[in-house]
Parts: C-alpha cells; structure tokens; sequence
C-alpha cells in the first residue's frame, strides 16, 4: 500500500470518528426545498406578517428562512416567530447550531431570536451577514419540543422588518475539543502523505 493511500485511509479514519464525536441528527431544515409550510407562525403584530423563504440571502445554497414584519401600524417590543417540533429520543445533552442575521433598522432595533419551549436562548443584532451560532442545550428532557426562531424589533415605524436563519441543526451530545483535533488530524497526515508523493 503506497503511502499515499495509507494517508487517505487514516484521513477518512480520523474523519469518520470525529463526525460520529458530534452525536445524532435530530432535527434538519436547511430550506433548500423552499418550503416551510410545517413551520408555524406566531406574531403580536396586527398588520402584514410572514414566514417565508428568500433566495437572494442564504448560506447554502438555495433558500433561507425568512421572519418579517411590514410596518405601519408602528408599535415596540414586536415579534414574528417560525416555530417546528423536534423529538429528543433520550434525555441528556444536545446542541443546537444554524446561521442567523437581522436586518438593519435606523432609529429602532432589530434582533433575532432563538427560543426552545418558550425559553429565549439567544437575541441578537447581527445586521452584517450570516453569523454561525452554537447553542448548547443541556440536561434536555427526552421527548417532543418545540423550537423557534424569529424576529425582535422595538419601535417600528415604517419598513420591513425581518430577521433570516439558515442551516438549521440540531444533534445528540455536544462537540468535544477532541473532535477538532482528530479532523485536523486526519488532513494532517493527508497532507503529509501528499507531499512526500509529490
């Protein structure tokens, strides 16, 4: 066996168990169907609100979910909420990770939100781009819950007001310190095999 494919083989090996360190996929939406028809809305907004997809902001390719509001009437403290039940098949640690951005706004505040059984774990302002987000949910009782991503604005006046998420994900355990270094491990000795090739 030459030694590059003894690299090739150590790579995958090394791959393989640091994928199989992040646990079991529990719940997938990355959107790319462009659906979200099992997604249901709640908003306290009494004017023009949505959950839908966009295609021109996304991090995979494809679509993005995407919470909004259209302003006026005016009012604070608004949400617009896109909510799934999941099902954790036992009791114990998950993580929870996707990709999240608010849009801007002058004068008000826009946030996004993420909230598992009517606990918020996360409101942020990330008006940029997509930013990732990894979200640790310990000690999770086993069976169904309900996660929820949305919008958060205060003082809004006129516009739209929106809130997208991408890459929805949530796994069995949380990732360890050792799952990163057998990845780096695995390219590693990869690399090292390429170059003695070459």
């Amino acid at each position: 066996m030459t030694k590059l494919a003894r690299g090739f083989q150590l790579a995958i090996l090394f791959i393989g168990m640091s994928s199989m360190a992040f646990g079991t996929t529990v719940f997938a939406d990355n959107f790319d169907d462009g659906d979200v028809s099992d997604w249901t809305k709640f908003s306290n907004f009494g004017g023009t609100t949505n959950i839908t997809v966009r295609g021109d902001t996304f991090v995979s390719p494809g679509y993005s979910l995407y919470t909004y509001l259209a302003a006026p009437p005016t009012g604070s403290a608004l949400t617009v909420e896109a909510s799934h039940g999941f099902t954790a098949p036992s009791a114990g640690d998950y993580t929870l990770t996707l990709w999240a951005m608010s849009s801007p706004c002058s004068g008000c505040t826009i946030s996004y939100d993420v909230i598992i059984d009517g606990i918020r774990l996360d409101r942020k302002q990330q008006t940029s781009a997509f930013e990732y987000r990894t979200i640790y949910l310990p000690n999770l009782a086993s069976g169904a819950h309900t996660l929820t991503l949305g919008m958060f604005t205060t003082l809004a006046i006129n516009g739209v007001f929106s809130a997208s998420f991408d890459d929805v994900s949530i796994v069995t355990g949380t990732p360890e310190p050792s799952s990163a270094i057998l990845l780096l491990s695995g390219l590693g000795v990869l690399g090292a095999a390429i170059r003695r090739r070459v």
